[in-house]
């Protein structure tokens, strides 16, 4: 599918996996709904505004995709990200992302660039958020931690100051680091800036 230099309201979009997928340039979608079956070499997004929609990513996982160019705003999200980063390292005026909805979304080390992360609805325990994990960075380097916990926060908070926040799986840690998660949740409560919903 190969959309661009148009405007579609209340449509039902759906991206198979079978074949690439542009979004763009100057794509705007209003209160439409994109279910996508995409790995990542499936998708190309070069000049997306969604707004007030639902983007369902479905069956697989979307992994290590950067949502760059995409502005979303009110947009709801749902499946599982894996890797994915939304907004940019430079400016919110090349990719966006404004009070959209992950709570029901599986976000596994996915990043928030330059945005109001307040304004976000983010997913619930076991999911977790650090917000401004640059400031954590200090704390969590000097906590002894489970070994897969510690590589990951590691890698978490090793960020600049634009990355608004980051998201972890808990319940991947626990099982990598073979600890019962509610023994995981009580360290993770420590960390400078968490967010633990639920």
């Amino acid at each position: 599918m190969k959309i661009r230099d148009t405007r579609i309201s209340r449509k039902r979009l759906l991206l198979s996996n079978l074949e690439v997928n542009l979004l763009g340039p100057d794509l705007v979608l209003e209160n439409c709904s994109v279910h996508s079956d995409c790995q990542s070499k499936a998708l190309i997004i070069s000049g997306l505004v969604m707004t007030d929609g639902h983007f369902n990513q479905q069956d697989r996982a979307l992994t290590d995709f950067h949502f760059e160019y995409a502005h979303f705003s009110d947009v709801k999200l749902t499946g599982k990200f894996v890797g994915c980063t939304f907004g940019d390292w430079v400016s919110a005026a090349t990719s966006s992302i404004r009070s959209c909805d992950f709570t029901e979304a599986g976000l596994e080390d996915c990043r928030f660039l330059n945005c109001d992360i307040e304004s976000t609805r983010l997913p619930k325990w076991p999911a977790f958020t650090i917000v401004n994990p640059a400031e954590a960075r200090d704390f969590v380097m000097s906590r002894p931690w489970p070994s897969k916990t510690r590589i990951a926060l590691d890698v978490y908070t090793d960020t600049d100051p634009e990355c608004a926040a980051i998201c972890g799986d808990a319940a991947q840690l626990a099982k990598s680091d073979d600890i019962p998660i509610d023994e995981l949740r009580t360290l993770l409560e420590a960390v400078p800036g968490i967010k633990i919903l639920g």
